[in-house]
Parts: C-alpha cells; sequence; structure tokens
C-alpha cells in the first residue's frame, strides 16, 4: 500500500509538473506571438514612413510653385502642380485644412497674433499636410487675437 501512496504521490506531482510546462509553453507561445505582430506592425510603419524625409524636402518646391504661378497664371504651370500635387496625395500626403479654423496646436504652429476671431486662424502662411495618419508639416498660420482691427 505504500508503494501504491509513493506512485499515487508520483503521478500527481508528474501531472503538475506537465501542466506547469504546458502554462509555460502556452505563455511563452503567446509572447512569441505578440512579438511576431509588434515585429509586422513596426516593419509595416517602416515601409510606410521610409518616404516622410523625402516628402517632407518636396513640399518647399511646390510652396515655391505655388507662388510663382499666383504672379504668373500660367496654364502649364499650373498643370505640373495639380499633377504634382496628385503624385503627393497617392503618396498618402494630403493638406491640413487651416483657413478660418480654430487654431489646433496638433496641426498648426502660429507665426503671429493678429487682430481677428479669437484662437481662429486668419491667414495661412504655409500649408501644412499629413502623410498618413502624421503630420508631415505643420501649416504655419497667423491666429486672431479676439480684437477688431
Amino acid at each position: 500500500m505504500l508503494s501504491s501512496k509513493k506512485t499515487s504521490s508520483k503521478t500527481i506531482h508528474l501531472q503538475n509538473q506537465i501542466q506547469d510546462l504546458e502554462n509555460r509553453f502556452k505563455r511563452a507561445l503567446a509572447d512569441y506571438q505578440n512579438l511576431e505582430k509588434r515585429h509586422a506592425s513596426q516593419k509595416g510603419d517602416l515601409i510606410k514612413f521610409a518616404n516622410q524625409g523625402l516628402l517632407d524636402k518636396l513640399l518647399p518646391l511646390l510652396d515655391d510653385l505655388e507662388r510663382a504661378q499666383a504672379h504668373l497664371q500660367d496654364s502649364g504651370l499650373e498643370l505640373i502642380i495639380g499633377q504634382f500635387r496628385q503624385l503627393l496625395i497617392s503618396e498618402g500626403v494630403t493638406p491640413i485644412i487651416s483657413d478660418r479654423q480654430i487654431f489646433d496646436p496638433q496641426t498648426m504652429d502660429c507665426a503671429e497674433v493678429v487682430p481677428g476671431p479669437k484662437n481662429k486662424v486668419v491667414t495661412t502662411l504655409a500649408k501644412g499636410y499629413y502623410y498618413h495618419d502624421r503630420v508631415l508639416r505643420p501649416a504655419r498660420v497667423e491666429v486672431g487675437s479676439g480684437q477688431k482691427k
């Protein structure tokens, strides 16, 4: 009978060890799967945002073309600017709407406070842009002080 108790005790001990090892395995597997998901997400973000620096460098060129067009009123230049904008949109770059909006420090930089409606954008000095879901370049704006001109 003592032998039977020892066997039973050993069996229980071994079953507990098996259960413990199964739990450890499940936790390790879950950790590994989470690591794979995080790695895939980071890799996707890296690919998605790899061109961010280049696109940021192209924006001043677009600004210059738009300023030139404001003075020249050339139909050929307007066509090129339109193609440039479409290229940026196809790459995930979209403009931040700032004119007459409430000032948003997340997407806008206040260059100056001027007479006008309180906390509303009076003038956009430089357009801002999103790159996918991130601010690529904040809009540079003049914000109203709440005083009339």
